[in-house]
């Protein structure tokens, strides 16, 4: 059995190196996905914020639309008639003075008994043009209400 670890020479092997000087390399990789990791979580909360926004911004012109409702005709017939022009323009006044007036009406539908406002919004993203080419994304939002008789 062997015991002595010298070399032919006597000389002691050569000790290993224990691997501090490691961490200086794998810092900066480090460093890095962490930064990557931080521009995706900024740009997917903006967005996924400024959605809610929209959506609640939908949500109540869909609502302040209903006013275009004919209430003489639905009273004197019992017919339920929303005056489209009247809702398209109901629409855009509130998203207008709303909280987000860079936003566009893209459709206005009337049903007979629904109304549904599709907005959208266009949104420059804060750190992914740093990392690539995505600048910009639409963000696009519908939301109905009804008229309950």
């Amino acid at each position: 059995m062997l015991t002595d670890t010298r070399t032919a020479e006597g000389a002691p092997p050569p000790r290993f190196r224990d691997g501090r000087g490691t961490v200086l390399l794998m810092f900066p990789a480090a460093l890095m996905v962490m930064v990557v990791l931080g521009a995706v979580v900024v740009d997917v909360g903006y967005t996924t914020i400024r959605g809610r926004e929209l959506r609640a911004v939908a949500a109540s012109a869909a609502n302040d639309s209903l006013a275009a409702l004919d209430i003489v005709e639905l009273r004197t017939t019992g017919e339920t008639v929303i005056d489209g022009a009247a809702a398209r323009r109901i629409v855009s006044e509130a998203i207008a003075s709303g909280p987000l007036p860079d936003a566009r009406i893209v459709d206005v539908v009337i049903d007979r008994f629904e109304i549904s406002v599709t907005l959208a919004l266009d949104l420059d993203l804060v750190m992914a043009p740093a990392l690539g080419d995505l600048t910009r994304v639409t963000l696009v939002r519908t939301e109905r209400a009804a008229v309950v008789t």
